[in-house]
C-alpha cells in the first residue's frame, strides 16, 4: 500500500478504515422515509422523530402511525394529545401549538424485544405516505427507468434495497448493500493473481467508479491499468462467496487534469469498467452538483464508510460506517494553522467530529466518499455524494492517521460536470418525483 506523509501536514495517503469509538447507532426508517424515523435507545425503546421542517407550510399536523405490534407510548413534546387505537397497534399524535422543526415521541415495544417496531402505515394530514403497497414498490427492479425508447441506461441513484434503507446501523460494522455504492479498489501484483486492497471508491455509474486521484500513482508513477480491479457488494474483503459479490478489471483511467499530489483541490480519478449489474448489493450514488458554495454544507451530518484498520490499528478488511460532521473551515484552521491553511479553499472542506470523540477515517479510507441524506419529493431519502477523502492529518513522529484531526475531502460540486462527462452519464435532474 502507498503511504506518503511528512509531519505535521497532510499528505496524499492511500487510505484503511473507520475508527469508532462509543456505542452502535441503530436507526429505524419505515419506507425510507425523511419526514419519520426512530433511534434505539434500549432492547425495548425507541425515539421516534418526525421531521417538521420538511413541510414549512404546515401550521396543524395529524399523524398517524400503525405498527404491527402493540407499542407503549411513554412520552411526547409539545403536550400531544395522543390516541391509542386498534389494541395499542395505532396511535394518533396531535402536537399543540406552533409545529417544532422536529417533533419527538417515544415508544417501548411489547413483547418480543428482538424485533424493530415495524411500521406498517404512515400518515400525515391523511396524505399517506407509507404502506404495504408503498413498501412493495421500493425494490431494486423499480429502480431501473429506462424506457424502451431510452438511447442510455437510466438508474434511480442514491437508493436501497428495502431491508437495508429502513433498517440501518452506524459506528458498526456495515452489511453488504448498506453502502451498495462503496467500493474497494485492489492492486494485482505483478506476479501473481492475488491482489490487495488500495483505496475505497463509489459508484456513480454502471461504468464508473469514482475515487481520489492518488490512489492510483506509487512513486509518483502511475498504476499500470491492468494491475487494477474494484471489487462491489461485499462487506468483507476475506469473504470470496458473498452472494452480491462483483469483480470487475479497469478498462480506463481518467486522472482529473488539474490533480497534485499535494493538494485536495483535484483530487479525483474515474475509474471505468465494463458493467456492474444492479442489485440489491449493488447501486449508484447520486452526484451532488453543480455547486460552487459549500458554505450551506456546514454544519451537516453526513456518513463515511471504508474497509480496513480499525482504531487499535489491526487489520480486519471489514466495511465500517460512522457519522461525521462537516466544518466551517475557520475551525478546521483554528483547530491547526499549519495543517489546514494551504489545503482549504473552494475546492475542498473538511469533515470530522469533536476531535476528543476519536472517530475518524483512518489509514486505508482515502477514495471513499462523504454522503449527505437528502428528501426527495417523493418523500423518500436519496444519498448524495458531496466529497472523496483526499488526506487525513498526521503527528508528529507518526506514521499514520490521527483520529483526533479533521480530514480534507475534494469537493465533487465544482467537478461535477467534469464527473458527468467521464462517467458516461446523461445529464439529467438527480430529483425523484
Amino acid at each position: 500500500m502507498e503511504v506518503v506523509y511528512f509531519v505535521l501536514i497532510f499528505f496524499a495517503i492511500s487510505v484503511n478504515s473507520v475508527a469508532i469509538h462509543g456505542p452502535m447507532l441503530t436507526r429505524y426508517n419505515p419506507c425510507s422515509l425523511g419526514v419519520l424515523y426512530f433511534d434505539k435507545l434500549t432492547n425495548i425503546s425507541w425515539q421516534g422523530t418526525i421531521n417538521f421542517s420538511l413541510y414549512p407550510n404546515i401550521t396543524d399536523a395529524n399523524i398517524e402511525i400503525t405498527f404491527d405490534k402493540p407499542i407503549r407510548i411513554f412520552g411526547a413534546s409539545n403536550n400531544s394529545t395522543v390516541y391509542a387505537r386498534n389494541n395499542w397497534h395505532s396511535f394518533l399524535f396531535k402536537p399543540r401549538g406552533v409545529l417544532p422543526p422536529r417533533y419527538f415521541f417515544y415508544i417501548a415495544v411489547i413483547g418480543d424485544v428482538s424485533n424493530v417496531p415495524n411500521v406498517v402505515t404512515v400518515k400525515l394530514n391523511n396524505y399517506t405516505l407509507c404502506n404495504p403497497a408503498v413498501k412493495n414498490e421500493l425494490n431494486i427492479q423499480s429502480y431501473n427507468a429506462t424506457q424502451p425508447d431510452d438511447k442510455y441506461y437510466r438508474q434511480v441513484c442514491g437508493r436501497r434495497a428495502l431491508h437495508n434503507a429502513e433498517l440501518s446501523s452506524i459506528k458498526t460494522d456495515a452489511k453488504a448493500g448498506d453502502w451498495p455504492w462503496h467500493v474497494a479498489v485492489l492492486i494485482r501484483e505483478n506476479i501473481s493473481i492475488y491482489a490487495r486492497y488500495q483505496c475505497g471508491g463509489n459508484i456513480i455509474s454502471r461504468t464508473a467508479v469514482l475515487t481520489a486521484a492518488h490512489c492510483l500513482f506509487y512513486n509518483s508513477l502511475p498504476i499500470h491499468i491492468s494491475r487494477l480491479l474494484i471489487e462491489a457488494g461485499v462487506d468483507n474483503l476475506k469473504l470470496f462467496n458473498q452472494p452480491g459479490r462483483q469483480l470487475l478489471n479497469a478498462v480506463d483511467v481518467i486522472v482529473n487534469p488539474a490533480y497534485k499530489s499535494d493538494e485536495s483541490t483535484a483530487d479525483l480519478a474515474v475509474i471505468r469498467v465494463n458493467a456492474f449489474r444492479y442489485t440489491d448489493y449493488v447501486q449508484p450514488i447520486c452526484l451532488w452538483g453543480p455547486s460552487y458554495d459549500k458554505s450551506n454544507l456546514y454544519g451537516q451530518m453526513a456518513v463515511v464508510v471504508g474497509f480496513g484498520t480499525t482504531e487499535e490499528n489491526q487489520l480486519s478488511d471489514t466495511l465500517r460506517s460512522t457519522y461525521t460532521v462537516v466544518q466551517n473551515d475557520t475551525t478546521c484552521i483554528s483547530y491547526s494553522p499549519q495543517l489546514y491553511t494551504s489545503l482549504l479553499n473552494e475546492f475542498t472542506f473538511c469533515a470530522g467530529l469533536d476531535p476528543n470523540a476519536g472517530t475518524s477515517p483512518l489509514q486505508g479510507d482515502s477514495g471513499g466518499g462523504l454522503s449527505i441524506s437528502t428528501v426527495q419529493p417523493d418523500h423518500k431519502v436519496s444519498w448524495f455524494l458531496r466529497g472523496v477523502l483526499s488526506k487525513c492529518g498526521i503527528s508528529n513522529g507518526e506514521t499514520i492517521c490521527n483520529p483526533k484531526y479533521y480530514v480534507i475531502y475534494t469537493d465533487v460540486g465544482p467537478h461535477y460536470g467534469w464527473i458527468y462527462h467521464h462517467a458516461g452519464l446523461n445529464y439529467i435532474s438527480n430529483i425523484v418525483y
